[in-house]
């Protein structure tokens, strides 16, 4: 081969290399990531406000340029906190060819989308699902929350050992039982080390009842130091209003399953006083955080809840490891180098697991609204 026929097979390898490169920087194709959350049916509020936060980041990560000059598209789909529902949402994303799904926001829900994400290797990323049955796997399954282990140990803390409340009644939702009965059974150890006890542990089926009056009355029996409700914020807020029928003072508490504006709004008067853990700052300070809740109010007309603000960091950590990550990397692995992340108010690190630790903050019902447990 002579010289010339060598430099120009050089120039014809450059110049296909340099095609190669600007189709790459050309591609301007949405990068589609799924969403799926209960928007109909229970659990709509942690749902729809998941939904919101994660648009949101989505807007300013395509105002801000996309992926690698590529926007990004958010394909939702409503699991109507049905299994079935879920597993049919999580088929369809799949058929859509999303990268990763955000998403669901319960532990029942989450389980149900694993039996379609998981053959397929697809990355399922959960703001809120926080059941310890689904810790310490080796999957592709992540999420951004503490786990119930976590949110329980605290209850038991501030109830039994810093407020000397050891006679407890409890009631628990049938519904989203992977969530409860794992959030449950970690209570229960853990005010036994304090020396508390459960005098009443109720379990209901909010689907076939029609009121809470039996549940309360068992409730309210043995006369408890307080009153512990492991549900969500509809089931709350119409257990509270019956047990303030028959009892001004009793204290009372819900599991973080129902922190969301919701139990103010459908609760009224009955939850003024109750207490509940707010896996964010409410009133934090932090101009990235002040600057999500304005935009988020002037998009949304209401306050972010946690699932807001957890949803909207889990897309912002999706966008980054896809930023990064190499064409050898799978997104599982681009996401664990890359940490740890810094979120609205706190950085966390994800473990090899998908499992993150958030530290948490009590807050109390104060009339239409909620301040923080000094």
């Amino acid at each position: 081969m002579s010289k010339y026929s060598v430099v120009l097979s050089v120039m014809a390898a450059l110049l296909s290399a340099l095609v190669l490169l600007g189709g790459c920087s050309d591609d301007k194709t949405p990068i589609r990531l799924g969403l799926v959350g209960g928007l109909s049916g229970e659990n709509v509020d942690l749902g729809q406000a998941g939904r919101n936060g994660a648009l949101l980041a989505v807007d300013e990560i395509n105002q801000s340029g996309g992926v690698n000059g590529r926007p990004v598209e958010l394909v939702i789909r409503d699991d109507k906190n049905r299994r079935d529902g879920a597993i049919s949402a999580t088929k369809d994303l799949v058929e859509e060819g999303v990268v990763a799904i955000v998403g669901p926001f319960t532990t029942t829900m989450a389980e149900a989308v694993r039996t379609v994400s998981e053959p397929k290797h697809i990355l399922v990323f959960s703001p809120t699902a926080s059941s310890v049955r689904l810790a310490g796997l080796d999957d592709s399954f992540f999420r951004l929350c503490s786990s119930t282990t976590d949110q329980a140990s605290h209850y038991a803390e501030l109830m039994v050992k810093q407020k000397g409340l050891r006679r407890i009644s409890l009631v628990a939702a049938k519904d989203n039982l992977s969530f409860v009965k794992s959030w449950v059974d970690e209570y229960k150890r853990r005010i036994a080390a304090y020396g508390g006890e459960l005098v009443a542990e109720v379990w209901y089926d909010f689907s076939t009842m029609s009121g809470f009056g039996d549940v309360v009355r068992d409730l309210l029996a043995p006369k408890p130091d307080a009153v512990m409700f492991v549900a969500n914020a509809v089931s709350v807020a119409r257990m509270a209003q019956q047990v303030r029928k028959s009892d001004k003072t009793t204290p009372i508490f819900a599991s973080e399953w129902a922190g969301t504006q919701q139990i103010i709004e459908l609760g009224g008067k009955a939850v003024n006083g109750l207490v509940v853990i707010h896996i964010f700052n409410k009133y934090g300070k932090e101009k990235p955080f002040l600057r999500f809740v304005k935009e988020y109010q002037s998009q949304f007309k209401s306050d972010p809840s946690f699932s807001s603000v957890i949803a909207y960091e889990v897309v912002k950590i999706l966008a980054s490891a896809l930023e990064k990550k190499t064409p050898k990397e799978s997104l599982k692995q681009a996401i664990l180098k890359n940490g740890p992340y810094q979120g609205l108010q706190q950085s966390f690190a994800i473990d090899a697991y998908g499992d993150t630790v958030r530290q948490a903050h009590f807050v109390v019902v104060n009339g239409t609204q909620f301040s923080p447990v000094y």
